[in-house]
Parts: C-alpha cells; structure tokens; sequence
C-alpha cells in the first residue's frame, strides 16, 4: 500500500502535465538565413503553422488568431494537415484560413492527411483559392519586393511517400531529388529557392534538389519531447526522428539548405507545447 500512493500522486501529476501540456500554444521566433536572399526580404517575417488537425483554440479558433495577428507577419505559410483524414465539417477551417489571409499573403500545402481525403482537400483547395490563399499543388510561384523576387514551391507528395495502402508504413519508399524534379522541374540555382513540404525527413532530397530554404511541419515535434535528447516518434513510427523542431541546415554542392521544422498545432504531445513558428529573414 506504501508504494502505491505515490504511484497514483505520480500518475496524477503527469496527466495533469499531459493535459496542461496539450492546451499551451507558444510563439516562437528563429532566425532564418539564407545566401541568395534579395536585400529586399531582409528582415522579412514568415509566420509558419501546421498540423491544426481537429484542435480549435477557443471559439472560431479566436486564440490562434489572435496570437497570429499579434506577431505582424509578412507572409504565413500552412505547411498542410489543416484537418484529420476523418473530419468532414470543412467550414469553419475555411474560416480560419480566411482569417489568416487578411493578416497576410498566406499559402498552402497539402499534407498526408489531405490526401488521404482527396474530396474535401479538393472542395477546400477549390474555396482557399477563390479567397485568395495561394494553394500550391507541385506548383510554383514567384514573390517580388522592390525588384527582388524569390521562387516559391509548394509539393504535394504522392500518398505512398507516407504510408502503404494498407496503412502501414513498412518499406517506404525514399523521396529522391529526381522525383522532386519530376513533380516540380528543376530550380533556377541563380535565385533564392523557397519549399514548402509537408514532411521535414527527407532534408537531404530538397536541399540535393535546390532548396535553399524549406519550410515544414508533420512530425509534432516528437510527440513527446524528451530532455536533450528531443522527438521521441515520428508518424511513420520510427523512434528518434531527425528533424521535429528548429533550425537544421545542410551542406551540398549547390550551397547551404536550410530548413525550418515547426512541431505545429495539433495531435497528443508532452512536454511538447503547440506552436506558432516565426521565422525572421536575414542574408
């Protein structure tokens, strides 16, 4: 009996963790540099959401918003899963995505979730667009400020890069630099190159690509976080993921990529609060 109640004040506590955990959302600034960038994005910020899944942030998700509307970006990027592959009610993200977009150009991937759920992803992608939210589908963009411009990519990868039919996650294939050739052509190295991918695991591939910086989410930063060590799992239930939050830079012959993984907004998480990514640009 003398072992058991602390046991049980243990088991309490940590829920009580888990719980307090799970409703923190946190703002979080970086610094994001990159050679190629035009003097004229310098100091620019990128405000960076995904995996909202089924989480709402107070009525018509206002608490997201807010904090959003507090950091005055210049641009947000949705780095996909703005819903679970079983969520039908696709209004109020509609709403939010809105919203979003009347504090700045925002632009938008699909993640694995929105291609499990093709019909809504394409009524929602339909609407988004319609509103003004740039969805980008393998496709490619061109932002300008005074005479600069980047390059803007957004990926929407094939379904078996992040499960089998089965749903299981076995043997998945490896995402090469060719087959992001294949769905987006080849980048103009002279030029700052901007990816957004939904998953962060394949860094090596988008930087042998060309990106010289990639924006993404996916991972939930671990789920739960462990002290100095990091992620505990990634989706595809691989223990100790390689990228789940931060800054991470690689090194080719086509110059320094570097990508920023936000461990997003959504899903179960411990020690491992929910975040708002702003990134401020330098050269």
């Amino acid at each position: 009996m003398s072992y058991k109640f602390p046991l049980i004040i243990a088991a309490l506590a940590l829920g009580g963790y888990a719980l307090v955990s799970n409703r923190q959302l946190r703002v979080n600034e970086y610094t994001l540099k990159c050679e190629k960038l035009p003097e004229s994005f310098i100091g620019k910020k990128i405000l960076l959401l995904s995996d909202l899944h089924k989480k709402r942030y107070g009525d018509n998700f206002n608490n997201l918003f807010n904090s959003c509307a507090a950091a005055e970006p210049d641009y947000i990027f949705f780095a996909g899963d703005l819903y679970s592959r079983d969520e039908t009610e696709m209004l109020p993200k509609l709403a939010l995505m809105r919203r979003l977009k009347s504090l700045a150009p925002t632009y938008y991937i699909f993640g694995n979730h929105e291609t499990d759920n093709m019909d809504n992803a394409e009524a929602l992608s339909m609407k988004l667009s319609e509103t003004g939210v740039h969805v980008l589908r393998n496709q490619k963009e061109k932002i300008c400020i005074g005479g600069g411009c980047v390059n803007i990519y957004g990926t929407q990868l094939p379904q078996r890069f992040y499960r089998n039919e089965d749903f299981s996650r076995k043997a998945l294939p490896k995402l090469t630099a060719d087959d992001l050739t294949k769905l987006l052509g080849a980048p103009d190295s002279s030029e700052c190159n901007i990816l957004l991918s939904h998953t962060p695991i394949p860094f090596d591939a988008y930087a042998q690509w060309g990106a010289d910086l990639t924006f993404a989410g996916h991972c939930h930063g671990g789920v739960i976080r462990l002290p100095f060590i990091g992620g505990l799992l990634s989706p595809e239930r691989k223990f100790f993921p390689k990228y789940t939050k931060g800054i991470y830079e690689l090194e080719t012959e086509k110059g320094v990529s570097r990508l920023a993984v936000t461990v997003g907004l959504g899903k179960f998480r411990i020690n491992n609060p929910s975040e708002i990514m702003i990134c401020t640009l330098e050269k």
